[in-house]
């Protein structure tokens, strides 16, 4: 049970956080997404239909840095009208003050989790799709201002725009066999096609070459559709591990490390069957060199997916991290000037934490450190909080 003091404390601490993590997130959404969303010509109605998607990853982004101001916005004012003297007076811990930035830290740092994990995946995906429909729009706005526009395997320049016509455009496709078809014709219209993921160019009076091989001219309408997505299913074996659901990555681990065993297993067989058939050289032929970077590229992957894991768990405890170190050292700076208290602590935790972060994390990928090793920013931060907690709780402030 809170007593009065701490639920004191946990109201101003989550009136501060809600009010900050509006304006901070409200920011990043219009600043940052909508910006350039429209920098990229996806048009007003595009940006509120990205936004849904586009708000887990600003939240996730916006918690921890708004956690950390509103602790020492909070702690840094109770020390500057010397509340902790206070309470010390009256034999009463400083600890007892603690415990709310402690218990709200760490839902808030449960809540970043799922937050992450919805956008690795809903959010990334619903962008994905957005920006996919979108691409019509997107075309015709680039080809107003530069005449030529490019994605994957398309490319297009036109002389000129009228309304939705291309005038005499000239189209570069390449087929996924690697083949070349260009295209040249008096006009051109732009679809975009939901069912097939593509763009349908419908293209009147023109000649094709495929790549120099054969050409042929088309006075009426040539319609083609250019896929913008190719894919596979989804499969736990091939698909992204930044892009995974968190509940998957288990199952893709244990999936994974049995095709390393069957790989290996294959090699050793068919090792031994060149050495007693005598076709020692095939043991280094092309065939068994691609086994063997097969089993390379999956250890590579387990490695990730392992990673993966433990990156989502220790980027949302970010918020804990940097909320423990805030609130002894808040105290410490006895100021209710919360930016500077703010800035003061924010800094370091910029040219700290965010580099040991990112360092580990890429070690871990490579398989360099342990995949828990993605965890020791967040257990130096930790540390160096208790430490500075314990001289608060057992010095004078």
């Amino acid at each position: 049970m809170l007593t009065r003091i701490q639920r004191g404390i946990a109201r101003d601490i989550l009136v501060m956080f809600g009010l900050s993590l509006f304006v901070m997130t409200l920011m990043v959404m219009l600043i940052g997404v909508a910006r350039e969303a429209l920098s990229q010509g996806l048009g007003v109605v595009g940006v509120f239909r990205l936004l849904p998607y586009a708000m887990p990853n600003a939240l996730s982004l916006a918690v921890p840095g708004t956690a950390l101001f509103s602790v020492c916005c909070v702690y840094g004012r109770m020390s500057a009208d010397n509340e902790f003297t206070t309470l010390q007076s009256v034999g009463v811990s400083p600890i007892t003050a603690i415990w709310p930035a402690i218990g709200i830290a760490t839902l808030l740092s449960l809540a970043t989790v799922g937050l992450i994990n919805t956008a690795f995946t809903w959010g990334f995906n619903g962008i994905q799709h957005v920006v996919l429909s979108s691409v019509e729009n997107v075309a015709y706005g680039v080809l107003q201002r530069e005449r030529s526009f490019q994605h994957g395997d398309l490319s297009l320049s036109v002389r000129d725009v009228n309304g939705r016509n291309l005038v005499e455009p000239v189209i570069g496709i390449r087929r996924p066999n690697q083949e070349s078809i260009s295209i040249e014709a008096k006009s051109a219209v732009l679809r975009y096609n939901d069912e097939e993921k593509g763009l349908t160019l419908s293209v009147t009076d023109g000649t094709a070459t495929i790549e120099g091989k054969a050409s042929f001219h088309f006075p009426d309408t040539f319609v083609h559709t250019v896929p913008l997505r190719t894919e596979p299913p989804y499969d736990v074996l091939t698909a992204n591990p930044s892009h995974m659901p968190m509940s998957d990555l288990p199952i893709a681990s244990s999936k994974q490390s049995l095709e390393i065993v069957r790989r290996e297993s294959s090699i050793a067989v068919e090792t031994g069957i060149n050495i007693l058939t005598g076709r020692v050289h095939e043991i280094v032929g092309a065939t068994a060199m691609a086994h063997h970077d097969a089993v390379r590229e999956g250890r590579k992957r387990l490695q990730r997916l392992d990673a993966e894991m433990h990156r989502r768990w220790a980027s949302g405890f970010t918020c804990f991290a940097l909320a423990m170190v805030g609130v002894p050292l808040a105290i410490r700076l006895k100021t209710a000037d919360t930016m500077t208290t703010f800035g003061i602590v924010f800094l370091p935790t910029l040219l700290v934490y965010y580099p040991i972060f990112a360092l580990t994390l890429d070690m871990a990928k490579d398989g360099r450190i342990a995949a828990c090793g993605v965890w020791i920013a967040n257990a130096v931060f930790v540390l160096l909080s208790i430490v500075m907690m314990r001289k608060t709780i057992y010095s004078p402030v």
